[in-house]
Parts: C-alpha cells; structure tokens; sequence
C-alpha cells in the first residue's frame, strides 16, 4: 500500500466519526509522519502503524473499526450523557414551561368563549330583533280599523325593518362564526406545522 492510499483510507475511514478540524490536524501528522520516512521509508511506516482501519480504532480507541467506508456504521446521535441532560434540563424547565403553556390554553379557551358569546349574543339579538317585527307588524294590522291605513303602514313597515335587520344579523352571525373558525384553525394548523418542523 503507497503512502496516499493509506492515507486516503485513514480519511475515509475517519470522515464522520471525527470533528473536521480534527481530521484534518490528524492527516496532517500522519502525512508528515511519511514525509519523515520518506519514499523508501513507506512500507516501514505502514508496516509500523498497521491497516488504516487498526489505526483508526486506535486514534478512536475503538475495539473494531469496519474497513470500507460503505461498511461504516454512521455515529450514533445522542448518547447517554445527551440523553441525561435533556431529561435534566427537563425537569428544570418544567416549573417555568407548565404555568406557561396552562396560561396559554385559559388564554385560548378564554379567546374561544368570547367569540362563541359574541357569536351566540348576535344570533340572539337577530332572533329578538324578528321577533319584535312580527310582533310590530301584527301591531299594525290590529290598529287598521281603529287608528287608520297610515298608521297600519307605519307599523308593518317598521315590523319588516326590524325583521330584515334581525335575519342580517343572524345571518352575520354565521359569517363571523365562520371566520372565527377558520382563522382559529389556521392559527393552530401553522403552530402545529411549525411544530413539526422543528422535530
């Protein structure tokens, strides 16, 4: 084996098991390594250091390093110790994060009971509002034959207005409890979509 084969296998086998920086400072003293040996040194100097996968597990102080990069098992991600600081770090968040996010669902909950109240308090008054002009109108057709056609008139069509004003509202009703919903839902389909993002 020549002396750029071994050592573009020692990269190979110590790209991704080493921090860049790292592998190159570690190629860079096994270069000068065979520089020092110089060409008729070279079989002693591998000879010397063994297989590039020997001197991997070495520099890794591994047991066993696999010989083809192809072969190589990637570096696992979060070991123990990662795993113990995120459980730590947990516990120590949580006094801070569970007020915080019961604080944000009375927030929200408190949002939604304002706007089905609003809601409902719209619906409600166009109910009312036609139940006034039918009242007002059947007002009018009992004054017919005591207080004139004039007066009759004026009380229909004050009983029509306020029933027309009473259906826009109900139908307004429906329309913000429309927008309500699916500007809410919106809301929660971005946070949630975010939400995997970050995951």
């Amino acid at each position: 084996m020549t002396r750029d084969e071994y050592l573009a296998q020692l990269r190979a086998l110590l790209t991704g098991r080493t921090p860049p920086d790292e592998l190159e400072r570690i190629v860079a003293y096994y270069t000068e390594y065979f520089d020092e040996a110089g060409p008729a040194g070279e079989a002693r100097v591998v000879q010397e250091l063994g297989t590039p996968a020997e001197l991997v597990g070495r520099i890794l102080g591994a047991n066993r390093v696999r010989e083809t990069p192809a072969e190589r098992t990637p570096p696992t991600r979060g070991s123990g110790h990662s795993s113990l600081w995120k459980v730590l770090l947990a516990i120590c968040a949580a006094p801070i994060a569970i007020p915080l996010i019961i604080a944000a669902v009375i927030v929200v909950l408190a949002l939604a009971f304002v706007v089905v109240c609003v809601v409902a308090g719209v619906a409600i008054g166009g109910v009312v509002a036609i139940g006034v002009g039918i009242v007002t109108a059947w007002s009018g057709f009992s004054v017919l034959f005591s207080a004139g056609m004039a007066t009759m008139m004026f009380f229909c069509g004050m009983g029509m207005l306020s029933s027309g004003v009473g259906l826009l509202m109900i139908a307004g009703s429906f329309a913000l409890g429309g927008l309500c919903f699916r500007a809410m839902a919106g809301a929660l389909n971005r946070w949630l979509m975010r939400r995997e993002a970050r995951v």
